[in-house]
């Protein structure tokens, strides 16, 4: 009969265990010196060994020759335990049989001795799922049994067991699986059956398996069935729609230049290929993970596992703008999940405003296009363009006077007189008008504005008057002015000088 790889290559010794050394070292001195506890209580994710522990233990109290702790796996004892013929070593399903009345039975048979081993054990899992009337007729038992009988329970939710069931055993807690240790696994289970796969390969069905044994040998039983040639990385993404690396990247690369239609072309080859989204958005939340930790790390001088085919994108983002990308990732695959919608549409719209980020009103976007704000002007320092703001807007060339007749001495017009400044203080519906910017907004609240005829003249220090240059909606600040004065106006830039320039960074300062 065929069996599966996880149920062929589970382990039959506490020191074939893997990854739950500090359970198996334990109930090996227990065995060892014959002080095993009436009652047990094995806990954690799926896959991390907790039923495989039990059998073990079972083989290890009833072997006839064990070896330092371990069942000998020969005696008749350990081989009718192995093959399930066993009659004194139960396995109950506690979800089909969560009753009272299952309970009830199972306490009534507890008096009678073992058949043939030495000690009864019963293996109770997904112990939770009993109802409170079958934990309260399961106590007295569990908390007394005859010296003859072992309860191994086993449970994957460990804060829906009631108190008194927990003070009554001895608890375990299984921990997740070290990815490094399930590839390991994959590498001896894929020698042993002659399945050629390659270390990339193994290395992603080992990250897939989150820290399961059973789910990474059931991930490479299901690949080595789709193929006859060796594993690779790219067999293992196809067979379960992941995308390749390449257009992970391509995306990142897309959302961190802004570049919608290249960002929205890749959405579209993803959904042609028949990969799925919300899987897609994992595969993209987790590098994102990736690039923070990586960034984050480097200021330390620390380094992170991020792939290297990744590492070019850790310069291409901001700290703020990967927060504000990840926020917006985790978001989209909520509303995926919990709504019935068009995956590829919220997806796309998704990307749109990363891509984007003065198209959202979160906290998160501005800081993220601060960031950015920042980073350019820090490049402008560094390459030495120390060019003033106020460049931005250029004004006419005067046109040239006629040439002087040699005859005739030109007669000059009067210079006009320059026309006042008056203060401008029509705040409120120049911020009704930028409501969709609010970093311009902010920009203006610290500046000085005044009217000089179709001249807006915008006073403030340096960083403030670079920031509005710089700003994206800066063209629709001279389209809010001229629409709330009712003529064609002119902004004009104008970094204070140095004294005003003091006095505003000191009132910043103590508004941060």
């Amino acid at each position: 009969m065929y069996l599966s790889l996880y149920r062929k290559w589970r382990p039959r010794t506490f020191d074939e265990m893997c990854g739950q050394q500090h359970i198996t070292e334990i109930l090996k001195k227990q065995c060892a010196e014959g002080r095993v506890s009436h009652a047990y209580l094995f806990c954690g994710t799926r896959g991390t060994g907790k039923t495989s522990a039990a059998k073990i233990l079972a083989k290890a109290v009833n072997c006839e020759h064990p070896k330092d702790g371990n069942p000998c796996n020969e005696c008749a004892s350990c081989r009718s335990i192995d093959n399930g013929s066993a009659t004194d070593v139960l396995e109950i399903d506690a979800a089909s049989n969560n009753r009272v009345d299952n309970v009830r039975d199972l306490r009534d048979e507890v008096v009678y001795p073992p058949s043939v081993l030495k000690k009864r054990v019963y293996i109770i899992d997904e112990v939770h799922m009993l109802t409170d009337s079958a934990f309260n007729a399961l106590l007295k038992t569990l908390e007394e049994p005859p010296e003859y009988v072992v309860f191994v329970l086993a449970t994957t939710e460990l804060n829906e067991l009631p108190p008194t069931i927990i003070s009554r055993c001895i608890r375990f807690d299984f921990s997740r699986i070290d990815p490094e240790a399930v590839k390991a696994r994959i590498d001896l289970v894929a020698a042993k059956e002659g399945i050629r796969i390659e270390d990339s390969a193994a290395e992603l069905i080992s990250e897939l398996a989150d820290g399961s044994m059973r789910d990474g040998l059931s991930l490479l039983e299901a690949v080595s069935n789709g193929t006859d040639g060796t594993i690779t990385r790219e067999t293992v993404q196809g067979v379960f729609g992941i995308a390749g690396d390449e257009t992970i990247r391509a995306m990142l690369h897309s959302i961190a230049a802004g570049d919608i239609p290249a960002a929205v072309s890749t959405i579209a080859e993803v959904h042609r290929s028949s990969k799925d989204i919300s899987v897609f958005i994992d595969d993209l939340s987790v590098v994102v993970r990736d690039l923070i930790i990586e960034k984050q790390l480097g200021k330390y001088g620390g380094q992170g596992k991020l792939r290297k085919t990744f590492l070019p994108l850790a310069d291409e983002f901001t700290a703020e703008k990967l927060f504000y990308v990840s926020s917006v990732l985790e978001d989209t695959q909520s509303r995926i999940s919990r709504y019935s919608m068009n995956k590829r549409v919220v997806f796309e719209l998704a990307v749109i405003r990363m891509c984007d980020p003065s198209l959202s009103d979160s906290p998160k976007a501005l800081a993220a296009r601060i960031a950015e704000l920042e980073k350019k002007i820090s490049v402008m320092s560094v390459m030495g363009a120390g060019t003033d703001a106020t460049s931005v807007i250029k004004e006419e060339p005067k046109p040239r006077s006629a040439p002087e007749s040699p005859k005739e001495e030109p007669v000059k017009d009067p210079e006009p007189e320059e026309e006042p400044q008056i203060p401008f203080n029509r705040f409120e519906e120049i911020n009704e008008f930028l409501n969709d910017s609010p970093s311009m907004c902010a920009f203006l609240g610290s500046t000085d504005i005044m009217l000089q005829g179709a001249k807006v003249i915008i006073t403030g220090d340096k960083f403030t008057i670079d920031m509005i240059a710089m700003d994206n909606d800066f063209p629709l600040l001279t389209a809010a002015f001229s629409s709330v004065l009712g003529r064609k106006a002119e902004v004009v830039l104008k970094t204070a000088d140095k004294k005003e320039e003091e006095a505003q960074q000191s009132l910043i300062d103590e508004l941060l």
